[in-house]
């Protein structure tokens, strides 16, 4: 039954996100990979969904929606200095995409209050 609640979150995030992303509507490898680490992350497995990402970005690295795929997992893992970073690099390739940069900000905003928090 987790399986497929996961499953079924999984393709609702999935669908949510191609409405707004053309890199995800047209499939190919990254696509593919988003996907598979969209259940790796939706199942708690934010290591292997972050090796999924890094794989996707290599192949499409003008991919501004995997890039803050890649951004928000290390967020939640704590590594806010890859977080930046590569919110940053999502930012750059989001192009006319008002979405992705609005998520860009908030995400990189949450980044800079967490680091100040921390010194």
């Amino acid at each position: 039954m987790k399986k497929i609640l996961s499953l079924v979150m999984t393709v609702l995030l999935l669908s949510a996100c191609a409405m707004h992303s053309p890199q995800l509507s047209h499939g190919g490898p990254a696509s593919v990979l988003m996907a598979q680490a969209g259940q790796h992350a939706a199942d708690g497995d934010n290591a292997q969904a972050i090796a999924l990402l890094e794989r996707a970005v290599r192949i499409d690295p003008r991919n501004g929606h995997a890039w803050l795929r890649l951004a928000r997992l290390h967020f939640e893992s704590g590594d806010l200095n890859k977080a930046e970073q590569f919110a940053r690099r999502a930012m750059q390739f989001a192009g006319p995409d008002k979405l992705l940069k609005r998520e860009c900000q908030v995400l990189l905003d949450k980044v800079r209050r967490n680091m100040k928090k921390a010194s």
